[in-house]
């Protein structure tokens, strides 16, 4: 059995490395008793924060790391998007 790549070329460097981080440390940790669940992936370094909501996936991370951008994956799905905007903790 051969194993799936994803093709990441053309893609923002926030977007691949989050891919790339999902694929190689997270997908055999979270799949698949958290499927459907939300992760917040902060690639660089490492960080990641998983959530049943994905509004609660993105505060949690940017409560943590106010200052950086998250990739965000729906767990137990190829690819959801990259969170590139700022979203404002509330408070």
């Amino acid at each position: 059995m051969s194993e799936k790549t994803i093709n990441t070329s053309g893609l923002s460097e926030l977007t691949a490395l989050g891919i790339k981080f999902y694929e190689q440390k997270l997908k055999a940790i979270l799949e698949p008793h958290h499927n459907g669940e939300f992760v917040a992936i902060e690639p660089y370094s490492g960080n990641y924060f998983l959530e049943k909501r994905k509004l609660d996936a993105i505060q949690k991370a940017r409560a943590e790391m106010p200052d950086k951008l998250f990739f965000l994956a729906k767990v137990g799905t190829i690819y959801t998007g990259s969170l590139s905007h700022y979203v404002p903790k509330h408070g």
